[in-house]
């Protein structure tokens, strides 16, 4: 990777970085390339920056490659002269460079500047995308809770419309009462006077009849006798019985009066207590209408003010991503620029390199010609020494020497071919093997007993594969039968133990029966259907009791022991396995041992046996019969 392709930058630095590296940005990083950032460890000896002036380092996220480069590199406002040293470079923000060796150049940056900006702008643009869809996202949400709070407001106003509505009519209930209550009261006071006038007008007569029996009574007794005075007497005091009588009745009705008049005057207090409370509940209902008015005009000002904002909001993420697209668009443009001005580059690389190879291809061609040649000479002298040693005559005269024909003699190389050709094959032939033909017929017999061996092994191996094709078929038949009862009984149990809902096996991960596995499928009364692993506790519990009576059913054993299966249940559910389990010792010849700390389990058993121990490592079973316990029971 290249290094501009591994550089960030804070925004504003842009044309400073691509000035101050300049065409370096384009080398890569790593052993590879030939224009590459190796690296260079910062040395304690590397001169320091002019003073007053920041480290181009802090504001560039660079890989270690560059770092030495980058801290001798002083980025300012403005040139001021700065005296630098060796190696260093000094850059404004806006693209001007000047080195510590005098070179000063104006250009910003160029291209790479370009890009650079146009990476931080579309990454801000990235960083601001969420911001603003969040922003969106809030003012819908704040419409919607708008529109809620309004439709929530209308609903309270007519709620306090009724509430006063209500009030009123209570009220005017009310008054209506107090109307009534007053006349009645008037009524009675008037029933009152007339009773204490009666009362006087009695208490009168009674005085007059006790002053009239006490006149009497003293004439009497002042009389020797008579029959008139008598007579009288006792008319006296007949009438002081009834005007004693008249005045206990009149005290009565009076009483009777101030008790109606007391439940009156308690009634008329409730009755304008009420009235209080219920002026007082409508001026509040009207006060919440008014509230609720006002909330309800400010809500609507709010609503309407937001109906706008989330068009607004869009409008300006779409401008964002617009202008994202643009800058992306413009950034894939410098991008296919830039790599097919690398292509080119690359292309021209090439080219030298295929140059430079060709070059050194054919200097190393002629030095191999030259070395031949001079090979060629050695070894025409050598042979012509070894001619004139061996044949005493030079080699031009040898064909006449030896008698055959010059135009027989092919060229030296094809001889030499010859030569070595006649040589290999003497020496492929290697010493004669005397015994070869009898080697050869043990070899025949052994291949022939072979060749019958491998028919005969064969032969029992495709025997074998029919066989196991055999057996596969009716494993195939057998497992699918035995899956089909198995998931009649486990769909049917399932219904049982839930009093409702479905379930069923799937064979699973494969079309063949013999390679698939097998998943439970599950759906309880009133959920969804899902597999096993997502079921509850209580729920797997039951799915697998219902699983092991179907194979139960399918294929009865004389044992089944069943530990703790019951734990996870409630007491509803263990009701419901206990009920099942009922039922599968009537349907099947099992005997059913279950492991159990549950007292209702344990109450539909028919024998229990108790594991107890007496002492510490003693332990003891105790055994008891349920049903001959009950029949001791019903026999005392």
């Amino acid at each position: 990777s290249r290094a501009i392709d591994r550089l960030g930058v804070d925004p504003g630095y842009e044309r400073a970085l691509a000035a101050a590296l300049g065409d370096d940005l384009q080398a890569a990083l790593g052993p590879q390339g030939l224009a590459r950032w190796t690296g260079a460890a910062i040395g304690e000896s590397d001169p320091a920056l002019p003073e007053g002036c920041e480290s181009l380092a802090a504001h560039v996220r660079a890989p270690e490659a560059l770092a030495r480069r980058l801290t001798q590199i002083a980025v300012v406002q403005r040139d001021e002269g700065q005296e630098l040293q060796v190696g260093q470079r000094l850059v404004t923000r806006d693209g001007q460079l000047r080195r510590w060796d005098g070179f000063v150049a104006q250009e910003g940056g160029g291209a790479a500047a370009e890009r650079l900006i146009r990476i931080n702008r579309v990454a801000a643009i990235e960083q601001e995308r969420p911001a603003v869809a969040a922003t969106v996202s809030a003012a819908e949400q704040a419409l919607a809770a708008a529109e809620t709070a309004l439709r929530e407001a209308g609903s309270e106003e007519r709620a306090a419309r009724e509430a006063t509505s209500a009030a009123e009519t209570s009220l005017r209930t009310a008054e209506r009462t107090l109307g009534e209550v007053a006349t009645a009261q008037e009524r009675l006071s008037g029933q009152r006077a007339d009773l204490d006038r009666r009362h006087g007008e009695a208490a009168a007569d009674l005085a007059a009849a006790e002053r009239e029996l006490e006149s009497a009574q003293a004439a009497h007794d002042a009389l020797p006798a008579g029959e008139d005075t008598a007579a009288r007497v006792d008319l006296l005091k007949s009438g002081a019985e009834r005007c004693r009588a008249a005045i206990g009745q009149i005290q009565a009705e009076r009483a009777m009066a101030e008790r109606a008049l007391a439940a009156d005057e308690e009634r008329v207090k409730t009755i304008r207590s009420d009235i209080a409370g219920w002026k007082a509940r409508a001026g509040d209902a009207v006060r919440r209408v008014a509230e609720m008015k006002a909330r309800a005009e400010a809500q609507a000002s709010e609503l309407e003010e937001l109906r706008g904002r989330p068009e607004t909001l869009a409008a300006d993420l779409e401008a964002l991503a617009q202008a994202a697209r643009d800058h992306q668009a413009a950034a894939e443009r410098s991008r296919n620029e830039e790599a097919a001005a690398e292509t080119a580059l690359a292309a021209a690389e090439k080219t030298l390199a295929n140059a430079n190879e060709a070059f050194s291809t054919a200097r190393e061609a002629r030095a191999g010609a030259q070395a031949r040649a001079e090979h060629a000479v050695t070894r025409r002298r050598e042979i012509g020494q070894a001619c004139g040693e061996r044949f005493s005559c030079p080699p031009p005269v040898l064909p006449t020497q030896l008698g055959f024909p010059s135009d027989e003699v092919g060229p030296a190389s094809d001889e030499q071919a010859r030569y070595d050709k006649l040589v290999l094959d003497r020496e492929r032939l290697g010493p004669v093997n005397l015994v070869a033909a009898s080697e050869l017929a043990e070899l025949e017999e052994t291949q022939t007993k072979s060749r019958a061996e491998s028919e005969e092994l064969t032969t029992a191996i495709n025997q074998l594969r029919g066989s196991i094709g055999h057996l596969n078929r009716e494993g195939r038949q057998r497992l699918l039968a035995a899956f089909e009862a198995v998931n009649g009984h486990f769909q049917r149990l399932f219904t049982t133990l839930f009093q409702g809902g479905s379930a069923h096996l799937e064979l699973i991960e494969s079309d063949d029966p013999l390679e698939a596995g097998l998943e439970i499928m599950a759906q309880p009364p009133g959920k969804r259907l899902t597999t096993l692993t997502l079921l509850s506790g209580g729920e797997q519990a039951l799915t697998a009791v219902a699983l092991i009576f179907g194979l139960f059913l399918t294929n009865p054993a004389p044992i089944c022991v069943l530990d703790e299966v019951d734990a996870p249940l409630d007491d509803a559910n263990i009701e419901r396995f206990c009920g099942l389990l009922d039922q599968m010792v009537k349907d099947t010849a099992t005997r059913y041992l279950i492991v159990t700390h549950n007292a209702v389990t344990m109450s539909r058993m028919h024998r229990l046996f108790g594991v107890t121990m007496i002492e510490q490592g003693v332990s003891r079973l105790v055994s008891v019969d349920l049903q001959a316990a009950e029949e001791l029971l019903a026999a005392e």
